[in-house]
């Protein structure tokens, strides 16, 4: 289930990424990002998709380690957090 859902956020992360920098570079060819340079909004855009772009990168990574941390942070809620164990099951 983790595979197909990161496929499908790849998937929209490419279309948001056509359509905030490809759509404009078909329309206007490289005269769309001549002041790439001095547009915050591209520049946030750009960097938005980027942080995105890494975060789909490290899920797995992630995810696994969450996982392999349950039963630890499960012992941890009960013990410090004092939440009951039948919350748990």
């Amino acid at each position: 289930m983790v595979l197909v859902s990161l496929i499908f956020a790849g998937l929209l992360l490419a279309f948001a990424a056509f359509a905030a920098f490809g759509l404009p570079w078909l329309i206007a060819g490289g005269r769309a990002f001549e002041e790439f340079s001095e547009r915050r909004d591209q520049k946030v855009m750009a960097g938005t998709l980027a942080a995105l772009v890494l975060a789909m990168v490290s899920l797995p990574f992630v995810a696994s380690a969450f996982e392999a941390a349950g039963p630890h942070l499960a012992l941890m809620a009960q013990t410090v957090l004092g939440v009951p164990e039948r919350f748990w099951s």
